[in-house]
């Protein structure tokens, strides 16, 4: 913040991602996987139960332990591999 005039009131950070050499959540299909989640947080204020209601029913949803009111943003990786394993297995 020293190199600037005026001092800005923030600082700054570097963080490096680096991948896992094998994914911590197996899923059946990456391409499902990515469906999935693009439909979880298509419209962010609704609930899993809305915003997956063309892929998962509530109860399928409820039957992964996952509660279908509550919203994408409060799931895990790991919720998200097991809705995306659900729906492979129902639309094959």
């Amino acid at each position: 913040p020293t190199a600037f005039n005026p001092m800005p009131k923030v600082e700054s950070r570097i963080v490096r991602l680096l991948p896992h050499s094998s994914p911590p959540c197996p899923v059946s299909s990456y391409q499902d996987f990515s469906a999935l989640v693009k439909q979880a947080f298509a419209q962010r204020r609704k609930t899993l139960r809305n915003n997956l209601k063309p892929l998962l029913d509530a109860e399928r949803i409820a039957a992964l332990g996952i509660d279908p009111g509550t919203r994408a943003e409060t799931l895990g990786l790991a919720d998200f591999a097991r809705l995306t394993n659900a729906w492979t297995q129902i639309k094959d």
